[in-house]
């Protein structure tokens, strides 16, 4: 005879978690946790981690019980008997493994109670303050932002190229974490690729992150002095020894990681359907509503729109075909009760309004901007032009994402472009400086030497101190953003009125004035970026050269949340989750990021004509496309250069092109030499500075070693000094650098 089992299903947004107890309330079998990303569609990850589960034993399911973020779709394709909110779920399941005696502190001491529950799961995050009587008293969950989430782990998991479960032990081995910026997701991830380009140690980065992480969850979903003790740490993030150390540094407190803590809400539930079902919580049994057919019906969904009020709310009804029939389960996504109105629900969506921004078509008098041409040389030397026919120049561009690289030949007035090439910066800003160079080597023919190096980039700095022997008076040249991909777009289009540029976290417009350049970047926020375009690229399992085949087959554009990357994503998982088709959510993110550009970085500014458009955003075709239709510009007005290289390499190009601008006002390179790097060692330590001459004590900053001396130091805070500002200015920076880091060998710190 089957036993009876009762099965408690937690379907979040990144997982699906899957428990069963039995009739005497002890969990049976193996609790299942699986991520949708590994499979085509989240009901998919449903279905495989029910069967996954009862494959286990031989059981009689007598109850399903459902919660988490798709707990009402799931009760309906399930046919479960009820559902409950997260909080519930997870109260009752925390509850119960105390009940049962499951739960030890560090000491091996049982627990009877608990004072505060912290949850983290991929993008959601909660707090439960229990009363002394055991019952919970107060709650808070996150708000739309998933920065204290398990989803910002895995976002930078993916980007320092580990998997996400080996990201708690490395964090461990930090020795000197650093302060980053908690305030969101992108934030903390803009500071962790900046940390990266200057050369921090990964594991001081991890450990750096779960300290963020913990400061906004303490910050954004705990009260101010709530905390009671113990405290219970579960959810999917608690596997990261890394942020359960975090929490017990900032609380002070010991923190519990409780038995099968990644899926607490689904035994919460199986807890209440056996409740419910064997008749403790009513008169009399109750047959389970459970479909036994589930695994094999098949389950569709349509995508409708709202035509009530001008909410436009998107909607998605869960099909179930029975015999040959479709029958809607029933309709989700909407804001209002209009959306229930079979009335207002239609095919097509409601119109879009076009995107009002102003397009200048007045062309300026055609000149060699100053800020290309003013590099005034030596003042002892001759103003007079210096030839650079014959010469080849490369430049560097230490992007936040990928490094790239450029090498040129000056023929006569006109140029050659030799090679351009893109590594991922891939957490080692040093080796990708060092692999580019040996590209550069590579293809510099044999005997010819560069009269100049330019380096360009937010790890630019780095790669000019690795790269040559002093930062002065040479035609290494190195240069904002800015000014490189002005001198590019400026080089292939003399009359350029606008560059926009699109890289992986960073976003640029640069337009063209009488007087000057003006131009804007992305300050707070990545969602008009490449990083969004591959996040959800990854999400599809779409390589990123096809995403805009896909993208364009699609037949009408969704509308996808585009304020914030985070938002974005977290729109995107929602309505694939509601059934839209794939080509409509890539075609509806190229949009967004065309609007979320136009919005936070443009700023509504007037657009002169021609536009050229770079950056390795450009390379997919949709971008350029929701660019044109949004602007209303053709083909001779919206600029992108057929040649891949010079989209994804204008700011590598112009770097080279500035380093050729100071050689012909005079200046010669120090650039070491290819052999010389590449005997050399580089390598960064983080240390902390103190000072005799000055009374503070500096945390994080970093120092550049070359062969194990020091070259350089770089600060992220005022030195009154002036120590830690790039090159080693004298012997005595140098003996200080040393001294420091000799007293610091074996310091750990753990801090926050």
């Amino acid at each position: 005879m089957k036993q009876d089992v009762f099965v408690g299903i937690d379907v979040g947004s990144t997982t699906v978690k899957v428990a069963g107890v039995d009739s005497a309330g002890e969990p049976v079998g193996e609790p299942v946790y699986l991520r949708h990303d590994t499979y085509e569609t989240p009901l998919s990850t449903l279905k495989q981690a029910l069967s996954q589960f009862l494959a286990a034993g031989d059981w009689h399911i007598a109850g399903v019980g459902t919660t988490g973020s798709g707990l009402e779709l799931t009760r309906s394709l399930l046919g479960a008997d009820l559902s409950r909110t997260e909080i519930i779920a997870h109260a009752t399941g925390v509850t119960q493994l105390l009940h049962l005696g499951l739960v030890r502190d560090a000491a091996g001491r049982v627990l009877d109670q608990v004072g505060t529950l912290l949850e983290i799961g991929g993008q959601d995050s909660k707090v439960i303050i229990f009363g002394p009587d055991g019952l919970p008293s107060f709650f808070h969950m996150n708000s739309i932002c998933s920065a204290g989430t398990g989803e910002f782990l895995k976002q930078l998991a993916d980007e320092a190229g580990i998997d996400v479960s080996e990201f708690g032990a490395l964090a461990l081995r930090a020795t000197a974490p650093v302060r980053i910026d908690s305030t969101c997701t992108v934030f903390s991830r803009r500071d962790f690729r900046h940390l990266t380009q200057k050369g921090v140690p990964l594991e001081d980065r991890l450990m750096s992150v779960c300290h963020a992480l913990v400061r906004n969850f303490l910050r954004t979903v705990v009260p101010e002095g709530a905390v009671r003790p113990p405290v219970f740490f579960q959810g999917g993030v608690a596997y990261n020894q890394g942020v359960r150390l975090a929490f017990e540094h900032q609380l002070g407190l010991p923190v519990v990681v409780p038995p099968m803590h990644g899926v607490v809400g689904a035994l919460g539930m199986a807890w209440l359907a056996r409740q419910q079902m064997s008749g403790q919580a009513a008169e009399l049994p109750m047959a389970t509503a459970f479909r036994d057919d589930f695994s094999t019906l098949q389950f569709e969904s349509r995508v409708r729109y709202c035509h009530g009020c001008r909410n436009a709310c998107e909607l998605a009804q869960p099909l179930v075909v029975r015999e040959g029939r479709t029958n809607v389960l029933e309709v989700v996504g909407g804001r209002c009760e209009g959306c229930q109105n079979p009335a207002n629900v239609q095919a097509e969506p409601q119109s879009i309004a076009a995107f009002a921004v102003p397009v200048l078509r007045e062309p300026l008098p055609l000149h060699l901007h100053p800020h290309v041409t003013g590099l005034s040389g030596p003042s002892h030397r001759s103003a007079s032009h210096r030839s650079s026919a014959g010469q080849y120049f490369a430049g560097l561009d230490g992007g936040s994402r990928g490094t790239k690289y450029a090498l040129i030949q000056i023929c006569g007035t006109d140029l050659e472009i030799v090679a351009v090439g893109s590594l991922s910066t891939g957490g080692d800003a040093i080796q990708a400086c060092l692999q580019a160079l040996e590209q550069l080597h590579q293809v510099l023919p044999p005997q010819a030497v560069l009269a100049g190096v330019g380096t360009t980039g937010s790890a630019g700095e780095l790669f000019r101190d690795i790269i040559t022997t002093r930062d002065k008076e040479t035609s290494d040249y190195r240069s904002t953003e800015i000014l490189a991909h002005y001198a590019w777009a400026s080089h292939r289009v003399p009359q350029v009125g606008t560059v926009i540029d699109i890289g992986g976290n960073d976003a640029k417009i640069i337009t063209v004035k009488p007087g000057g350049l003006d131009f804007a970047m992305n300050d707070k926020c990545a969602a008009g970026t490449g990083a969004f375009l591959e996040a959800v690229a990854s999400r599809f399992h779409i390589p990123v050269e096809e995403y805009a085949r896909v993208a364009l087959s699609a037949s009408t554009p969704a509308r996808v949340a585009g304020r914030c990357a985070v938002f974005g994503e977290s729109d995107v998982v929602h309505k694939a989750r509601m059934g839209f088709a794939t080509p409509d959510l890539l075609l509806g993110v190229a949009y967004s990021i065309c609007r979320t550009y136009l919005t936070d970085v443009g700023r509504g500014r007037p657009l002169r004509v021609p536009i050229v458009a770079q950056g390795g955003a450009f390379l997919n075709q949709s971008v350029e496309e929701a660019f044109r239709r949004t602007l209303g510009l053709g083909a001779v007005e919206f600029l992108v250069a057929e040649d891949a290289r010079q989209v994804v390499g204008a700011g590598a190009l112009g770097a080279a092109l500035l380093a050729k601008g100071m050689y012909e006002q005079g200046y010669d390179t120090a650039f070491k030499g290819f052999d010389r790097i590449a005997a050399g060692t580089y390598r960064t330590v983080s240390t902390q500075c103190r000072h005799t001459r000055c009374h503070r004590t500096c945390d994080g900053v970093v120092v550049l070693l070359e062969n194990d001396l020091p070259i350089a130091g770089y600060r992220s805070i005022d030195c009154p000094l002036d120590l830690f500002d790039g090159m080693t200015k004298g012997e005595a920076e140098k003996s200080h650098m040393a001294t420091l880091l000799e007293s610091n060998e074996h310091r750990r710190v753990i801090g926050s």
